[in-house]
């Protein structure tokens, strides 16, 4: 008992740490390493370029709030205000973190397949045990409709036939082997 207690704490520790410390931990010639802090590490990274991609799809890219047949810069109705694209960015808070960008660019390091890149970030917005809506599917659902996932997650319509899935176990093995992958690039 108190060795899963003592292991929930650093857990725990690991979550809250910064991600350049927890990278730091996570490598096998640190002398604090610990082989938890990768797996927290991955797990960290794969939730940040979940939350990376999905916002970005939210954020509407190229959409701005003026008409198009409005004169140029002016608002529907034929104002002068200009759509600043630094306010219309404060009113909406900053969600994309520096640390969002280094997860994406771990990532593109580890050059996984598409196939087990795609399995592991829908493992990871399956996370979340209470979450409902399209990501409260079981993985059989979400095998059966991978081309509107994987599009939710930012690839572009009409999916490769090499990404698609037959079975809900084929996205878990996929997800497992990607996971492993980026565990041992973590220790590295």
């Amino acid at each position: 008992m108190a060795v899963k207690k003592e292991g929930r704490t650093m857990r725990d520790m690991f979550e809250r740490m910064p991600m350049a410390r927890l990278r730091e931990i996570a490598r096998e010639s640190h002398e604090d390493h610990d082989p938890e802090a990768a797996r927290v590490f991955v797990n960290r990274v794969l939730d940040m370029e979940v939350e990376r991609r999905t916002w970005f799809a939210h954020e509407n890219l190229g959409y701005q709030p003026f008409s198009s047949t409005a004169k140029l810069g002016e608002s529907p109705g034929g104002g002068t205000a200009k759509a600043d694209p630094l306010a219309m960015a404060y009113d909406r808070g900053i969600r994309i973190h520096s640390a969002h960008e280094e997860a994406r660019q771990f990532l593109e390091y580890a050059r996984l397949r598409p196939r087990n890149l795609l399995a592991a970030l829908i493992q990871a917005a399956k996370t979340d045990r209470r979450v409902n809506g399209p990501w409260g599917k079981n993985y059989d659902q979400i095998a059966a409709r991978i081309g509107y996932y994987a599009q939710m997650l930012g690839w572009p319509p009409g999916i490769d036939v090499s990404i698609e899935y037959k079975k809900g176990q084929a996205i878990q093995d996929a997800g497992k082997q990607a996971r492993i992958t980026l565990i041992l690039l973590a220790k590295l």
